[in-house]
């Protein structure tokens, strides 16, 4: 899994960033091509290497045909990034929808009616743009941004004389590491603070890291006795880890309503919560209680402390990253005379397989037929160890349509094919399917967990 860390050294613009990305090792010649696409006017993509104090770096800007042009974020979502590769529009688009939604609360306005001035010029849109697609041609799973240096002063906007860093940058970067200087020019853009907010994690990238490749984007101004750089930095983690960061949040409490609990653990898994669990504890005085302990990446750390914080009576929680190995997974069903069994099959380090029959339909099998629940697993396990008819095993978290594994009473359901029969359950594990920890068979049920599957988050 690749990990890219932004480290704007002396500053982040689109234009530094896109540099460091180019000079990292995306084509500029991919680059123009993608760029191209666009319903725009001309422009020329120039690279001229420089040296920052010794180091060497990669000077990038765009000349483009003068234009006044003020363009709608909803302009610029449906016409101009319309014509784009999914997944580069996608990344593009929520650059672009951080921005609006920052400028919206700024301005007063609805996200639809922000009118972007200097970020609608055409330059700010080939950056973002640009910077979408070098993110994806560098096959990136995830995105850290290290502290980042605010400048001070005034600067001059469509709108009149505002004060640096500008409003919207300073919406961008709520919850995010800065360092205020005293270095009068503004050192992070919107622009760059956009791309920050959209597309990074927050907190710190994971402990355990290969350096790949080093590249440097520089700015225009030349500023003494300060590193006018930005600093891009590819990693790889190691084989077999979820490539993602991974937080354990924790907190105690002696004075909550045990009743509260089940709600409390319900609001933890939205907020995304990869596993959640009480753990009873003695606390200070000899009063009983209980701990939180719940598992998140990175991405939703901020949003489970809050729920955590919200919805049990603790004033205060814990957290620090973690590190997880998560098997390869896949999903599908086995059919029975009784109706449809979930089964998560995992691989195991050397190769083998372990079944796990989904709880919730043995129990519901056995409410419907007045059954022993161990009853119903052995007669279905009975049906896995016989082998039968399947079609396929999908990576859990994705839909499991027709996905059937047909016991020797069953009939084949229209429209499927036959694989010739005999294929034991681990015969087809679906190997390489990475899956995310928490999701549950076929499309993930957070919030209401299963039963003994704290393995997955764990």
């Amino acid at each position: 899994m690749r990990i890219l860390v932004i480290d704007p050294v002396g500053g982040i613009s689109g234009d530094m960033l896109l540099g460091s990305l180019v000079h990292l090792g995306c084509p500029a010649g991919y680059l123009e091509d993608v760029l191209r696409r666009l319903p725009v006017g001309g422009f020329t993509l120039e690279t001229a290497p420089r040296s920052v104090h010794g180091i060497g770096a990669l000077d990038l800007s765009f000349h483009c045909a003068h234009e006044h042009a003020s363009r709608t974020y909803a302009l610029i979502r449906d016409e101009i990034l319309s014509v784009l590769p999914e997944a580069v529009r996608a990344r593009a688009g929520s650059i672009f929808l951080a921005l609006a939604e920052a400028e919206a609360e700024v301005h007063g306005v609805e996200v639809d009616e922000v009118h972007f001035h200097e970020v609608g010029a055409l330059d700010s849109i080939l950056d973002i743009v640009g910077i979408a697609a070098a993110v994806e041609y560098l096959r990136v799973g995830s995105v850290y941004c290290r502290q980042i240096p605010l400048g001070t002063g005034t600067t001059r906007s469509m709108h009149g004389t505002i004060p640096v860093p500008a409003p919207a940058t300073m919406k961008l970067l709520q919850g995010r590491q800065v360092r205020f200087t005293d270095i009068p020019f503004e050192l992070t853009t919107p622009t760059g603070a956009a791309v920050v907010a959209a597309l990074a994690q927050p907190g710190s990238p994971p402990a355990d890291l290969a350096v790949g490749a080093v590249g440097y984007g520089c700015g225009d101004r030349e500023i003494p006795g300060w590193t006018n750089l930005c600093r891009c930095i590819l990693c790889e983690t190691k084989s077999g880890e979820s490539g993602r960061g991974a937080y354990l949040v924790e907190a105690d409490v002696d004075d909550m309503n045990p009743e509260e609990t089940e709600a409390a653990l319900a609001r933890l898994f939205e907020a995304g919560a990869l596993d959640a669990l009480l753990v009873p504890k003695i606390m200070k005085r000899g009063r009983p209680g209980f701990g939180f302990q719940v598992i998140c990446e990175a991405e939703h750390l901020h949003g489970v402390v809050a729920g955590l914080l919200t919805h049990t009576t603790s004033i205060g929680a814990r957290y620090h990253p973690i590190e997880r190995t998560v098997l390869d997974r896949t999903s599908y069903t086995i059919g029975t005379r009784w109706g449809e069994v979930g089964v998560k099959e995992s691989v195991l380090p050397d190769g083998s397989t372990r079944s796990k029959l989904e709880y919730r339909d043995l129990a519901r099998i056995s409410e419907e037929q007045g059954m022993p629940v161990a009853s119903v697993r052995a007669e279905v396990q009975r049906m896995i160890r016989e082998g039968g008819l399947r079609e396929s095993a999908v990576p859990e978290g994705e839909t499991c349509e027709g996905s059937i594994l047909k016991g020797a009473d069953q009939e084949s359901v229209a429209g499927e094919s036959s694989s010739g029969g005999g294929e034991s359950q681990h015969g087809a594990s679906g190997r390489g399917s990475s899956v995310r920890g928490a999701a549950d068979s076929g499309a993930a049920r957070r919030g209401t967990p299963d039963e003994g599957s704290s393995e997955d988050g764990r």
